[in-house]
This record gives structure tokens, sequence and C-alpha cells, in this order.
């Protein structure tokens, strides 16, 4: 977890606005100030909007809302309301600016303590998981709702911060690769080559000859199981399924790191798990094996996901829901704690149903096209 000791902020339900009644509330002509919707684009080039306060403060800005505010321009003064009628003054945004200014400091002074003291002892690409995870967390925690409490600013600028600071850390480090292994070193020393003693040659005896060993039958482990089932159900639906992974709200729902961050992952994911028969195959098929390490907390979405795909191919080609459930021990961490692939089959149903109720929660745009797919389900009774 993330900002544990900034005021203002809870790990679970984000910026705390309970002391809201004792300020002004902000607002644009256009109407309240919405959330950003928009996924973090990991590729996009530096865009952040830079607000200078004098010649020596300046911070940078990418929450929309606040970039109306803090943007001195004479068109942007009149479109800002205090309180539902007054228009916002220059010093009231000057005054805002510094405390997000204060907080601002701050979040960049302490990255490194936010970010976890082993992060820096980190692969690299455990570095840049770490902080994919860390500038998403950021970005959906970063929403300016209209109330201009002191501690709240100071806790935006504390956030925005970390979520620059961790942007240009990412940048650094994503096309980076892994150094390759050092040779080992060559003893440069002389090396003084000391005679051999003189051994005696033994007489030599006739050994019989005898036949030679059978070789030993291959030991069968996970790593050799057959990973793929075939589908009927259209492809590009299962895909749609499985992007819920994909979904950052969705992931901030169930306290989760995001495992997954881009589409030809989820499609890497299902070359290795199904092969589309019949149909085009919108995925690679992959015969290597990956085992995915994830967090414990997604135990229940990874059996709402196969178990949906398990219901909606079955309509079309009868393959047991054991095999389903081989798939998700073979192939996911979260299921190490399951002795046996009849375990997972036993929870699979009761597990599905909480990882649902988060999929509907979700206002994400991943989630709500998998919603769309889980009310294909025939067993399944979903709200609209």
């Amino acid at each position: 977890m993330y900002f544990l000791n900034l005021k203002a902020f809870h790990p679970v339900v984000g910026i705390n606005t309970d002391n809201y009644s004792k300020y002004p509330f902000l607002e644009s002509t256009d109407g309240l100030f919405e959330p950003d919707d928009f996924d973090f684009n990991f590729n996009r080039s530096f865009s952040f909007e830079r607000i200078e306060i004098n010649k020596e403060q300046s911070f940078y800005v990418s929450e929309p809302n606040l970039i109306k505010i803090f943007k001195k321009t004479a068109s942007g003064y009149n479109k800002i309301l205090v309180n539902n009628i007054q228009p916002i003054e220059e010093t009231y945004i000057n005054e805002l600016a510094e405390l997000f200014y204060d907080g601002y400091s701050a979040g960049i002074a302490q990255f490194y303590e936010e970010i976890g003291q082993t992060f820096l002892s980190l692969e690299l690409e455990q570095k840049k998981q770490a902080l994919r995870d860390f500038i998403t967390y950021c970005h959906v925690n970063l929403y300016f709702e209209g109330f201009a409490i002191p501690e709240v600013i100071y806790a935006l600028g504390y956030i925005q911060a970390s979520l620059v600071k961790g942007f240009q850390e990412y940048s650094n480090l994503k096309d980076l690769k892994e150094k390759e292994q050092v040779p080992p070193v060559v003893n440069v020393y002389p090396v003084v080559k000391m005679p051999e003693p003189e051994v005696k040659p033994e007489p030599v005896t006739e050994a019989p000859i005898e036949p030679a060993p059978k070789p030993a039958l291959p030991r069968i482990t996970a790593t050799d199981f057959n990973n793929h089932i075939s589908l009927r159900y259209p492809a590009s639906k299962i895909f749609d399924l499985w992007c819920a992974l994909l979904d950052m709200q969705l992931c901030q729902l169930m306290q989760v790191p995001q495992a997954f961050s881009s589409e030809d992952e989820i499609k890497d994911l299902l070359g290795r798990l199904f092969k589309a028969d019949d149909q085009e195959q919108i995925w690679p098929i992959s015969n290597s094996q990956h085992y995915y390490q994830m967090a414990p907390g997604y135990q229940n979405l990874l059996c709402l996901l196969m178990h949906a795909t398990y219901k909606l191919n079955t309509t079309y080609l009868k393959v047991p829901q054991m095999k389903y459930c081989e798939l998700l021990k073979f192939n996911f961490s979260p299921f190490d704690t399951y002795e046996s692939v009849g375990d997972i089959q036993r929870n699979m149903t009761k597990k599905k149903d909480s990882a649902i109720d988060f999929v509907h929660k979700s206002g994400g745009t991943y989630a709500k096209k998998a919603y769309e797919v889980l009310k294909k389900v025939p067993t399944y009774i979903l709200r609209s």
C-alpha cells in the first residue's frame, strides 16, 4: 500500500473529503468536475502541463480539473466558479497553487520511500512492473472533485508528484534490457605445470559385455501439461472477457496490483490456454510454458473468467470443467494453496460470485466489456 502517512488519504477509499463544509467548492461553468476515465498510457510522451507559480517554483499536472484551475488564462477565470456563484480570483488560485506545490515538493522528496525500500534491489523487469503498478495507483486516485480543502489540495500535489516521478523513472527504464552475464574472470597469473607422477599400467582384462540399460521413462510434470483447450465460442468475446485483467479500476476495487498492462499480453496469455477452432485465430498459439506470478487476491477473478469461458464454450463443445480447473492450477500462482485440481472445481462457483460484483462496480472500459460478455452466460443472472 502507498501513502499511508498522507493526511486526507485512505488506501482503500482514496481522497477523504469529509471535512468539506468549512471550505469553498469549485466547479466549472461547463458542469461539475468529472474523474479522468482514460487508462494511463505508458507509451505517452511527457505531456504533463507545466504550471509556474513564480520564476523559482513550478510543478507538472496531469489531473484535468486542476489544470483548468491552475492555468491562468483570461477565459479560464470566467469558467471556474466558487460556491456556484462567484468567478474565481487570481489571488485564490495562487493560494491553492502554493498548497499544491507544498504537497508536490514533499512527494518528489519521498518518492523512494513510497515505492518501497526494496525497489532499488529488484531486477530490471521487476522494477518496470513495480513502476507500472505505482503509476496506475496514483492515476486512479488523482481526482479533484471540487472541494478546496487545504489537506486535500496538499494530498493531490503529493500524489501528482509521485505520478510524475514514477513516470520519469519508467521512461528511463522501459527500453532497457537486462545486461548480458559477465564472462568469468580469467586467471592471468602464470601457471607452473608440475610433472605428473609415473603410473604403472595395470593388466587389461576383458570385461563381459552387458546389455545397454533401458532409457528411463520421462517423468510427467506440470510443465509437460498440454494447456490448450479448444474454443468454439467466438474468440473475440473470450478476449473481451479476459481483458478485465487490464481494468485499473477493477484492480483498485480488488486491492491488487495490476498484473497485465496491454492487450498483447492478454493475447499471449490466451495463446497459452486456448486454441480457437474453426474461426479466426486472433491470438498466436504458444506451446511454451509460463507460470504467472500474481497476487493471491486474483483468485476470485480468475475463477470467474475461467468459469465463464467454460460455460460459454460448453454450448458448442463439451470439455469437462476439470480441464479448465487444470489450467488455473498449472498456470497461475494464486492457486498454489490448493492441493488438488478437484479443490479448485469445488470452490470455483462460489468464488466467482464476489468477482462478478467487482466487475459490475468498476466503471472502467475493459470491465464494462467483460460484464457484457458475462451477461451472455446462460446460468448467470446479472443486473443490467
